[in-house]
């Protein structure tokens, strides 16, 4: 992608962003009323299954640094320490998403069995309660699986594509950690109740541009906005047609996110619009980043960010 082809982008996307935003200072609260639906099964799949970008990327990252440890030898006591640091955080990040997945599922299950509509969820203080036995036996199995998958894939690079692809996972999982750090500050400062907080009058409804303060609601932005337009750093991983692929896939992810953030009644649309802008901007930063630091010759991505 050319200078200035960004430079279109750019402007594109900001006017994009100020028209959306624009909409849901003017009619946030009149959009979700008229598009909730609690109990959308397209709603609660997304909000069950979705953030897996936020933990399943910097579980690939984990993976290669297991891999380059395991190839690069000359320093036993480096390699054995990326192996063992890159074996914890893959197990570590895909606990999470298991444990998260356990969290909504049993929500669901208990909205369900009290005639509840099945998508009230809530995703700021969910609690898994399977038994520790069966909540790690499923870990395990997991993790062996997602280990075969990759470490096949992997198998297959040559040194340079591994050395590249561990640069890459370094930038993958700062920009991972960037967009989470950045995403609950704000939650935590803006202090927006969710839609589905909103009290029977809806007096406690308040603009996206009105920060509240600290006051345990945290609708805006949206968390998993946030992780859905990650899926975009998977694209960072591959090479050819698939680079082009995954990418696509990611925007297209992402957009549905967002659309069933809204629908099941979790965020505004101020909400998942501004997450969206926000973490794909940070995504933007840290690809320039890397293609400054890294020689324009390498494989990883192709030398695009798209």
């Amino acid at each position: 992608m050319t200078v200035s082809v960004q430079k279109k982008m750019f402007i594109i996307a900001s006017v994009a962003f100020v028209l959306l935003m624009t909409i849901a200072g003017l009619w946030d609260l009149q959009i979700s009323n008229a598009f909730i639906n609690y109990n959308s099964v397209f709603g609660t799949v997304f909000q069950t299954l979705g953030e897996f970008p936020v933990y399943m990327v910097l579980v690939l990252s984990g993976e290669i640094a297991m891999a380059y440890g395991f190839q690069v030898r000359d320093n036993p006591l480096f390699s054995n320490s990326l192996i063992f640091g890159g074996l914890g955080l893959a197990a570590w990040q895909l606990q999470k998403y298991l444990e998260e997945i356990e969290s909504y599922s049993l929500a669901i299950s208990d909205n369900l069995a009290h005639n509840k509509a099945m998508g009230l969820a809530n995703s700021d203080s969910g609690e898994a309660s399977l038994s520790l036995a069966m909540t790690y036996a499923i870990l395990f199995f997991a993790f062996i699986l997602v280990t075969l998958i990759v470490q096949r894939w992997l198998s297959k690079k040559s040194a340079q594509e591994m050395k590249q692809l561990m640069i890459v996972g370094v930038f993958a999982s700062v920009t991972v950690f960037l967009a989470f750090e950045v995403n609950i500050a704000l939650k935590d400062l803006w202090g927006r109740v969710r839609p589905y907080e909103l009290n029977g009058s809806q007096s406690d409804f308040t603009a996206w541009y009105i920060i509240n303060g600290p006051n345990g609601h945290r609708s805006f932005p949206s968390g998993h906005s946030m992780a859905a337009t990650l899926m975009i750093l998977f694209a960072w991983f591959t090479t050819g047609k698939w680079h082009r692929y995954i990418w696509n896939f990611g925007i297209v992810f992402a957009v549905l996110m967002y659309i069933s953030r809204v629908r099941i009644g979790a965020h505004f649309m101020g909400d998942v619009t501004f997450s969206g802008f926000l973490t794909a901007f940070i995504i933007f930063i840290m690809w320039g980043l890397y293609k400054s630091v890294i020689a324009p010759t390498d494989q990883v991505g192709g030398g695009r960010l798209y």
